[in-house]
């Protein structure tokens, strides 16, 4: 059976051997036309999918962070407030104020006098009958304000002798006050004064003409001066570089942009942004001067989002379309294939 194989496996390479078959005109070409437009339907696809899921984290965190932000903060603190007085042994009044109970005065325990001195004993009780008893008490609040424990630390004697002259202490007693004014600020406020940001950011945008123009690439550092809690101005330094077949032009910009902060949470903080960019080629043409290679203009868009990891640091994605003007430059690139492009840029945001 073996051997009935290997004759017909032989007749097989002796009539097949010299077998040539010939291909139509442009079958080469083609096929290498589908493999580059697979490879950059997958880079497309890629690209899509990553402002796909910072699109779907952007609406989850302005999500999460609005309703934490709508959230009845006060009402939860004064419930939180009600729990620790109850646990210490104090109680609401009618109008829910905090009172705290006054303990019983102590009574001076006196040594038996001699026999001597009874007369000098007697006298000295009956011109101490009218005096003043002097009551301590010991409180203590809860509040999100670390400085409340220093505050009662540094003016306990005073608000003891206050309470012991004033008959009316259980109403409106300092610590009362200052626990009020605490309760009454908002539990998210942050007293942010105009300031300045520098930002260290990359980024990338879409290719074009069927990969013949890559992904370009850039990355910069900016400033960002705020000038109220709302409205900030941006500018610094911007290289990209824009590869292609046979060549990779490499530019540097300075862009000039407006920031409007949107909405502030605790967390998280949307913006939208719009300016310009004016970018030089420094380098890969065959001649980089103003004559050849212009500055090139582009208008800019877009939505962003930071994450603030303390007072200081934030990491932010910012995503948006740019539009780039025609220039005398007679290279091609991405950005005359696709004028209008989307780009995506992340970083990060540390204020001073």
């Amino acid at each position: 059976m073996k051997k009935e194989n290997d004759e017909i496996t032989n007749l097989f390479f002796s009539r097949l051997q010299d077998m040539e078959m010939e291909v139509k005109d442009g079958f080469w070409e083609d096929l290498n036309a589908d493999v580059i437009g697979s490879q950059q339907h997958h880079k497309r696809l890629l690209f899509f999918r990553i402002v796909a899921a910072a699109s779907v984290l952007l609406v989850l965190g302005a999500a999460s962070m609005t309703i934490w932000y709508l959230s009845p903060k006060e009402e939860m603190e004064q419930e939180f407030s009600k729990i620790a007085a109850t646990s210490c042994g104090a109680r609401l009044d009618g109008d829910g104020v905090l009172v705290k109970p006054l303990p019983k005065p102590l009574e001076p325990v006196l040594s038996k006098p001699g026999l001597k001195n009874s007369q000098l004993l007697t006298q000295s009780i009956d011109e101490t009958e009218d005096s003043v008893s002097v009551t301590f008490s010991v409180s203590f609040t809860i509040s999100s304000n670390h400085s409340d424990n220093r505050y009662h630390a540094q003016n306990q004697t005073n608000s003891e002798a206050w309470m012991a002259n004033d008959p009316n202490h259980l109403k409106n007693t300092p610590d009362e006050q200052f626990h009020e004014s605490t309760l009454s600020k908002p539990f998210n406020e942050v007293d942010r004064s105009c300031s300045l940001a520098v930002r260290l950011l990359g980024g990338t945008a879409l290719p074009a003409d069927n990969n013949r123009f890559k992904m370009p690439i850039s990355a910069g550092i900016t400033i960002e001066k705020m000038l109220n809690n709302y409205l900030g101005v941006e500018t610094g330094l911007m290289y990209s570089n824009l590869p292609s077949t046979g060549q990779t032009l490499h530019y540097l910009g300075i862009p000039l942009k407006m920031n409007v902060t949107v909405a502030k949470f605790s967390k998280v903080d949307l913006y939208a942004t719009v300016g310009g960019l004016a970018d030089k080629c420094i380098a890969g043409a065959p001649d980089n001067d103003f004559k050849h290679e212009p500055i090139q203009l582009a208008l800019t868009a877009g939505l962003g989002i930071n994450y603030k990891l303390n007072d200081r640091l934030a990491l932010f994605a910012e995503s948006g379309i740019a539009h780039y003007f025609k220039t005398d430059s007679e290279l091609a690139t991405v950005r005359t294939e696709r004028p209008n492009n989307f780009n995506l840029l992340c970083g990060v945001r540390m204020t001073y």
